[in-house]
């Protein structure tokens, strides 16, 4: 009985602990994600690009959720490569793509590719 009245005290402490609401009642910031959409022209530089930037996500807190070569378009006219990047918050994805390992890195995939690079907010996550 002693260890049940013990144990419910230290849980009780937690569930009541002004920390622990503070961090219910804080809203959650939305993810930031750095979305790609190209077609690759030249894959000897793209490959430079593959190299250069492969580690880098993760070294700015994010991974990479989507890759792929070869995405079907069930609409529109998008190119064939598609790649997303999830990131902390929008600022993470920004201060990533800004900075100078990847400034480095994305001259190859410029150079190699043609397409479109978008940095967004995600919605609020719950």
């Amino acid at each position: 009985m002693k260890k049940f009245v013990v144990g419910a005290i230290a849980v009780l402490t937690t569930v009541l602990s002004p920390a622990a609401y503070a961090q219910e009642a804080a809203p959650a910031q939305p993810l930031g994600y750095m979305i790609a959409n190209y077609q690759i022209n030249d894959q000897a530089g793209f490959q430079q690009y593959l190299n250069a930037a492969g580690s880098l996500v993760a070294q700015y807190s994010g991974r990479v959720i989507v890759f792929n070569l070869n995405a079907t378009a069930v609409e529109g006219s998008p190119k064939s490569v598609m790649a997303i990047a999830e990131f902390p918050t929008v600022e993470d994805a920004r201060r990533f793509y800004n900075s100078p390992e990847y400034t480095a890195a994305k001259r190859f995939r410029i150079a190699s590719t043609e397409g479109a690079v978008i940095i967004t907010e995600g919605l609020p996550r719950q």
